[in-house]
């Protein structure tokens, strides 16, 4: 086909995956809170924190510039800014919470902080509230705060912070579009591989192991970089987590598949073998990524297992604005690897076949 043979796609595949590289890295990581000191305090009396902050400039704020809130259980109180100790550190007042109950109780509690630079951030449930009956307080005094925060949006472009991720956070733009590749990839083989048992013509069987073989090339990448992304968080490069070991045993099927090939010498023989072992393989290959680290019942990875999806909580419209990008990049890409490689096989075959 036309499109096939032409440029623009490949031009344009090249292109987005060297936006998403420099933008991936270059980018600048948003503010976050890293700790708040103390995290235990007391809601019948007030309180200082200091909050340490992450890739944040509040030495180019003055303390009237931002403004901070603790929210527990559904209540907000404001606080005020009494020093800006460096770029990443605060010291904060606040007042007595003023909750009353019966017993004595722990809630854990926000801290928002917000201003025009940095738009609005939080520290989520990083303070614990010991609240503790108290005759002063009543439900009449129990009120929200008269100056909520207006949501402000940051002044630069920047990546979702995350209190695990950290700079890792960037890996997103790396390690999912080697998968999507992969997935994109073998469909296409597995494609090819029906054609040639509907023709029996020689050429899809090539084709078809040339995309197997870009394929099986991603998912590795996609193998190696996650192995990266976990040592970070979790402290090793692997775990018995059933999104991992699933797409163990994926990579491994097609490592398989690789194997078989090289296994048999007739050449009808084997590509009629592996036509059918791909056309079986592909949808397993599904099963195992996809479907059943979904069942599962404990996952640590993302979307899978009882765990939340990435895109609940980080995926933001910034992050976005590359992922996608990478995505898209890196399919065309790995697409076009898929192509140069069934065009050498086909010539060396052609080759064999005239001698």
């Amino acid at each position: 086909m036309k499109w096939v043979k032409s440029y623009w796609w490949k031009l344009l595949g090249v292109s987005l995956v060297l936006f998403s590289i420099y933008a991936g890295t270059s980018t600048k990581v948003g503010p976050g809170i890293v700790r708040i000191t103390p995290d235990h305090v007391e809601s019948t009396s007030g309180f200082t924190l200091t909050v340490e902050g992450y890739n944040t400039s509040f030495d180019q704020l003055t303390e009237k510039d931002i403004r901070v809130w603790v929210k527990s259980m559904n209540r907000l109180v404001d606080g005020t800014v009494t020093e800006i100790i460096d770029a990443n550190h605060l010291r904060l007042d606040f007042p007595a919470f003023g909750i009353a109950t019966n017993d004595t109780l722990l809630r854990s509690a926000s801290l928002i902080v917000e201003d025009q630079k940095h738009g609005l951030f939080l520290g989520s449930e990083m303070l614990r509230l010991r609240i503790t009956p108290d005759a002063r307080f009543t439900s009449d005094s129990l009120e929200h705060s008269n100056n909520p925060p207006e949501k402000l949006e940051q002044s630069y472009f920047s990546f979702p912070y995350r209190f695990v991720l950290y700079e890792t956070i960037r890996n997103l733009n790396f390690h999912v579009p080697m998968w999507f590749t992969m997935m994109t990839l073998l469909l296409i083989s597995f494609i090819f591989s029906i054609r040639y048992l509907n023709s029996n013509n020689a050429a899809f069987d090539i084709w078809a192991n040339a995309f197997a073989k870009a394929g099986l090339l991603f998912g590795l990448m996609g193998i190696f970089t996650g192995m990266f992304w976990a040592n970070y968080t979790w402290g090793t490069p692997w775990t018995k987590d059933p999104k991992l070991n699933g797409a163990a045993v994926a990579v491994l099927m097609y490592i398989a598949y690789q194997i078989l090939r090289g296994s048999i010498d007739d050449e009808d023989k084997v590509a009629r073998i592996s036509a059918v072992y791909n056309i079986f393989a592909y949808p397993i290959f599904i099963v195992l990524i996809m479907v059943l680290p979904r069942i599962a019942d404990f996952s640590l990875h993302p979307g899978a297992g009882d765990s939340v999806g990435f895109s609940n909580y980080d995926l933001n419209n910034h992050l976005r604005k590359v992922f996608y990008p990478a995505v898209l990049g890196w399919i065309l890409t790995g697409s076009w690897i898929g192509q140069l490689t069934g065009r050498l096989d086909l010539i060396t075959k052609e080759r064999e076949w005239n001698d």
